[in-house]
């Protein structure tokens, strides 16, 4: 392999794989929903490894047919991370839901129509745990229940495109598809990725936007481990149509914080009853949709991105830590 597709190029995640596909040596072509934003991707790229590099641009949108045979012809894989952004409040669940499946199957048909054999698609943890409050631990054989109560618009919409991926690939086996489904991701991001929504959440904690915690598990994962995860299952046949869990640890809110004051980083110090988030849910949306999960234990099995992908998880301390310069970075 030589030539390799990234979709949603101007991604958190998507940076840091192109960073490492051109560490080990392959080109990279990437589609953006914006040529606009080229130059910007490739300088935060550029940055990161230090050296310039030959990418080219494509325009594409998940929810148009345009462009996509140009962007994967000549190619000799797809990495797929492009995915709508997880609006929180929407009128209609199928604006996020459509694009995401209809997208993915963008994506596979074009790579079908040019020969291409090769598909990683980045899914998430949402399309496996949520609606499942009766696992205790979770591993790639289990999905996400979209009929249960509270389930969000954003964790169908992964759970659906997933699943019509892996249907797609039963009617065409010639494609060798994997997904990496990664959990909550920090760490640093290439670029101002302030807006990301998962680093949203530790912007949170250590501005004290937050005066209490709720009693909720996070299943926690490094951006770096993530992207790893899909360079290193790139030319590794026993990746072949499999799933992979990347997850460092799951940690209640309360321990993130005590590590985060561990090491120097103003965090919140309470613990909100649960009873008062279920309470104050009734008139906070945000709030609401953390309910299902408050006081449910679980853990994330990742034995098999162990095994065969040789994932070695970046330790939390040095997560929050390279986080939190990161975020400063961005601020000053």
């Amino acid at each position: 392999m030589k030539k390799i597709l990234v979709t949603g190029a101007n991604g958190y995640i998507a940076k840091h794989i192109i960073s490492d596909l051109y560490k080990k040596k392959y080109t990279v072509r990437a589609t953006v929903r914006n040529l606009n934003c080229k130059e910007t991707v490739k300088e935060d790229i550029e940055k990161h490894i230090n050296k310039s590099i030959d990418i080219e641009f494509v325009e594409t949108s998940l929810d148009s047919d345009y462009g996509w045979n140009d962007a994967v012809k000549g190619c000799d894989a797809i990495l797929h991370t492009a995915s709508p952004f997880p609006i929180d409040y929407i009128k209609d669940e199928n604006e996020l839901i459509q694009p995401a499946k209809l997208g993915t199957l963008r994506v596979l048909n074009a790579a079908i129509s040019n020969s291409i054999s090769r598909v990683i698609i980045t899914s998430s943890n949402a399309a496996v745990y949520a609606g499942n409050k009766h696992i205790n631990e979770f591993d790639e054989s289990n999905w996400t229940n979209i009929e249960s109560k509270g389930v969000r618009a954003y964790t169908k919409s992964k759970t659906i495109a997933e699943k019509s991926a892996w249907n797609f690939i039963s009617r065409n086996p010639s494609i060798n598809l994997t997904t990496i489904n990664p959990v909550l991701v920090w760490g640093p991001g290439l670029g101002n990725h302030i807006s990301s929504a998962s680093l949203s959440i530790f912007n949170m904690l250590i501005k004290k936007e937050m005066p209490m915690v709720p009693r909720v598990k996070m299943p926690l994962v490094d951006v770096r481990d993530v992207s790893r995860a899909h360079v290193n299952s790139l030319e590794n046949r026993k990746s072949y149509n499999k799933r992979f869990l990347v997850c460092e640890n799951t940690y209640w809110f309360k321990d993130i914080c005590e590590k985060l004051k561990s090491i120097k980083i103003e965090s919140p110090e309470r613990v909100a009853p649960s009873f008062l988030i279920r309470f104050l849910a009734l008139f906070d949306k945000k709030l609401k949709e953390i309910t299902p999960l408050l006081d449910y234990d679980y853990k994330i099995n990742c034995n098999q991105a162990k095994r065969i992908l040789g994932f070695n998880p970046i330790k939390l301390e040095k997560t929050l830590k390279d986080t939190y310069k990161y975020l400063n970075s961005l601020d000053s």
